[in-house]
């Protein structure tokens, strides 16, 4: 079925689960201390609404200021009128931003509401972070690599349990009936940390993620941010002596070492075609999903790329999702 372009074929990838070699021996530890400190965050809003041509919806701006004091420009797009419906929290792709509001009818016309906040340093955000390394290479995959605890990725994955804690809040601006993450690439990558982080959500849609299986991203992948990380080693250290660092820092956020923990129905989403994140990085994270429910659509010919056909699935299995978790 289709072309087979710098990957396993389909029916190697069906059953590729790697080891997780690359997961670091204190890795629950780590992530149980992040999830302590940010209980402790009480997560400030400021909210605006804006009018909008569509009456079907309401639409209000949103800025959160994070556990370090980030603002990060955020979005609700909502039906008109109601306190309380199913959300979906939506995370942008790599250089993305929190969207417009047109971007979320399709998910609107089913009753959800939709908030999407900026990842920290992309969009119209800021990003207050202080890291403690330099690099040649621009983007953020390299903001604190030698350091998990203060990377980059790592305050990202912060400001996405903040943004839950207060999606579930009393304080929302929506009470939810069920609670479910998408994204695609950067986004499905950060959907699927926030499933294995959560343990407490209704179902997750991650497509062709990204900042997953880095061991073999960084061996295949030929364009895209994963490029960020080769490129490091090219002009800061060419001779590798950083590299255990790296790959334990990498190995701390990879959203592969959070799919084991992951119960809720998954759908994924996966190029054949995509050097970006390519397929047995997608595989490996579905192959490693502990959920009874899951599916994963292939698309023999897309690369990385917008997939309205997808879309429709996507419409489909949130309806599916919905009809059986008391949403609208």
């Amino acid at each position: 079925m289709g072309r087979k372009v710098g990957d396993f074929p389909l029916e190697v990838l069906r059953e590729y689960k790697p080891e997780l070699k690359s997961r670091p021996k204190n890795f629950d530890e780590f992530w149980f201390r992040q999830k302590e400190r940010m209980s402790d965050v009480t997560p400030i809003i400021h909210s605006s609404p804006q009018p909008y041509p569509v009456h079907s919806v309401e639409v209000i701006d949103l800025i959160l200021e994070s556990w370090d004091g980030t603002p990060l420009n955020g979005l609700l797009v909502k039906p008109a009128g109601v306190e309380e419906c199913p959300v979906i929290v939506c995370f942008h792709g790599y250089t993305g931003s929190r969207g417009l509001p047109s971007d979320y009818l399709k998910w609107t016309a089913l009753g959800v509401a939709v908030y999407s906040f900026d990842v920290r340093g992309q969009g119209s955000s800021p990003d207050y972070g202080r890291y403690g390394n330099g690099s040649r290479i621009p983007g953020w995959m390299l903001h604190g690599i030698l350091d998990g605890e203060t990377y980059y990725y790592t305050n990202v994955y912060r400001d996405i349990l903040i943004q839950l804690k207060w999606v579930k809040s009393a304080e929302a601006l929506v009470i939810p009936t069920t609670l479910g993450v998408m994204g695609s690439s950067q986004g499905g990558g950060l959907a699927l940390v926030a499933a294995g982080l959560e343990g407490d959500l209704d179902y997750v849609i991650s497509d062709w993620p990204f900042l997953t299986h880095f061991d073999r991203a960084l061996d295949i992948a030929l364009q895209g941010p994963y490029m960020e990380i080769v490129d490091y080693f090219k002009w800061n250290d060419p001779q590798y002596e950083s590299e255990d660092n790296v790959k334990n820092t990498l190995g701390m956020i990879d959203s592969l070492h959070f799919c084991e923990s992951i119960t809720c129905p998954v759908l994924m989403g996966v190029g054949m075609e995509d050097a970006v994140t390519p397929p047995s990085t997608v595989f490996a994270a579905f192959n490693h999903l502990s959920s009874i429910e899951k599916q994963i659509e292939v698309y023999p010919q897309f690369t990385h790329e917008m997939n309205s056909f997808h879309d429709e699935k996507k419409l489909a299995f949130i309806s599916k999702q919905l009809s059986k978790g008391g949403g609208s």
